[in-house]
């Protein structure tokens, strides 16, 4: 009976473990017949366990020595960075000590001056430029020393030297007598005509650097910085026209009036230059018809524009001035394309233009305009534009009072003879502008006998301070004394 009892116990028994899974899956149990057959992963896993282990270790180490060698690597290279930037300062510094040794052995020779040492300077100065040994500030300061005694040493000089400041080029470039006023006098004021030869060289650099910025195809480099700004230009308008005189003047040979037109275009300050250049740009020679009406109007148009220009709104009194000083100094060379101009000047309301009429009053009495010149401009502009104000009653009284002045301060014309044939009519413009003068009040004629029987005193005994620019009483260039403007 035992083992009967026993029997029955171990088939309950078993009964109940085949019916665990069924009650196992409902609790979440992993059922035994899993643990006995695993996945594929699970048997590989079984099997290969120590594989595995070997080779996430084997990887682990892997990266930890490929994470090693990459900050080995950039620490060597930092270093190497640290190792090239300090060979780098040390070369520069020694290079700064050889360049100063250098600079410091020839300092001596750079200093001399005079035409005996200019050879010396020249080959010193040349070396050390080239090898960018001085600076270019240096380089320009001791080359335009250098062409006061050789301004071909001078331009060679500072065509080799690069990124040269060319404003300080344009402030050594001094202007003579004979561009500042149209006349030549052996006067304190005219110290710097001693320097023309080097300014001349100064102006064919500027020529040359500007061919070589055109060509390369960016003309904004160079001496075209100098135009850039119109206030820079306005301030020295006839010194800037002379700097830029041989550039243009060659364009204007050459008939090259794409190349105009694109000096022109590239800033106000440009085209002032060049209207002040081309309008009086008359080269003589023998042309064809068509072409003489071309020139006709290229001529036309830049004298338009630069009237404009003087009475517009950009150019205020002291501008007026300015270029009423430049245009008097080539009055001449105008060939009377500045008559509209000067007859406006002297009509206009004094706000606009009493800088202008006071600086042109100083002009003539000091005698600082050519002599044949000022008798063109009193023939084709006071004398004419005196008249016409003296019979129109609207015309501004004190303005007329001042044209009157203005009238003492020229010569009167000469009688007709057979070398002036048209003296006569002159003489006698003048006889009726002194009777339109005394017709329109005795206020009017009693200002221009005072202001001749002034002027004349004032010649002959002129004031201390006006000594060094008094041309009335200074001798001329080729030895003829100058005479006085009125007698």
């Amino acid at each position: 009976m035992a083992g009967v009892a026993v029997a029955i116990w171990r088939g309950r028994r078993c009964g109940a473990v085949k019916a665990k899974p069924e009650y196992a899956r409902t609790m979440g149990e992993t059922p035994a017949a899993a643990h006995d057959n695993p996945s594929r992963l699970g048997r590989f896993i079984q099997n290969y366990s120590g594989f595995l282990s070997s080779f996430v270790i084997g990887v682990a180490g892997l990266v930890a020595t490929s994470i090693w060698q990459f900050r080995q690597a950039q620490n060597a290279e930092r270093q190497q960075a640290s190792e090239q930037a300090i060979a780098r300062t040390k070369a520069d510094n020694d290079w700064r000590i050889a360049r100063a040794e250098i600079l410091g052995k020839n300092l001596s020779v750079l200093s001399q001056q005079g035409p005996q040492t200019a050879d010396q300077r020249f080959g010193v100065l040349l070396s050390l430029s080239r090898g960018n040994i001085l600076d270019p500030e240096l380089a320009v300061s001791y080359a335009l020393e250098l062409g006061r005694d050789n301004p071909t040493y001078m331009r060679v000089v500072l065509a080799g030297t690069a990124n040269k400041n060319y404003t300080q080029l344009e402030q050594a470039f001094a202007l003579t007598c004979m561009q500042r006023f149209g006349v030549e006098k052996r006067a304190e004021v005219c110290k710097d005509d001693k320097l023309a030869e080097r300014s001349e060289a100064i102006a064919q650099l500027i020529a040359d650097e500007l061919d070589a910025s055109i060509a390369s195809g960016d003309i904004k480099k160079g001496p075209m910085g100098l135009l850039r700004d119109e206030r820079a230009v306005q301030a020295h308008p006839t010194k800037m026209a002379w700097l830029f005189e041989s550039y243009l003047q060659n364009l204007y040979e050459r008939r090259q009036w794409n190349e105009v037109e694109r000096f022109e275009g590239f800033s106000a300050g440009a085209r002032l230059v060049a209207a002040l250049v081309l309008a009086t740009a008359r080269t003589g020679e023998l042309v064809t018809a068509a072409e003489e009406d071309m020139l006709k109007k290229f001529h036309a148009e830049r004298r338009h524009w630069l009237a404009g220009y003087m009475f517009g709104r950009t150019c205020d009194p002291e501008c007026r001035a300015k270029l009423m000083q430049a245009m008097l100094s080539s009055y001449g060379e105008a060939q009377g394309d500045y008559n509209d101009v000067f007859k406006r000047l002297l009509t206009a309301p004094r706000a606009e233009t009493g800088t202008a009429l006071a600086q042109l009053h100083a002009r003539l009495l000091w005698c600082q305009v050519d002599a044949d010149d000022l008798a063109e401009f009193r023939d084709s502009v006071l004398v004419p534009t005196l008249t016409g104000a003296c019979t129109d009653p609207k015309f501004d009284a004190a303005l007329l009072e001042d044209l009157a002045a203005m009238a003492a301060l020229v010569p009167e014309p000469p009688a007709s003879s057979t070398e002036a044939p048209t003296a006569a009519n002159d003489a006698v413009a003048w006889k009726q502008m002194l009777a339109a003068l005394e017709k329109r009040g005795e206020r009017f004629h009693k200002a221009f006998v005072n202001r001749l029987a002034r002027s004349h005193r004032e010649r002959v005994n002129p004031p201390p301070m006006i000594k060094k620019q008094n041309f009335c009483s200074a001798e001329s260039v080729a030895g003829t004394p100058g005479g006085e403007s009125n007698e």
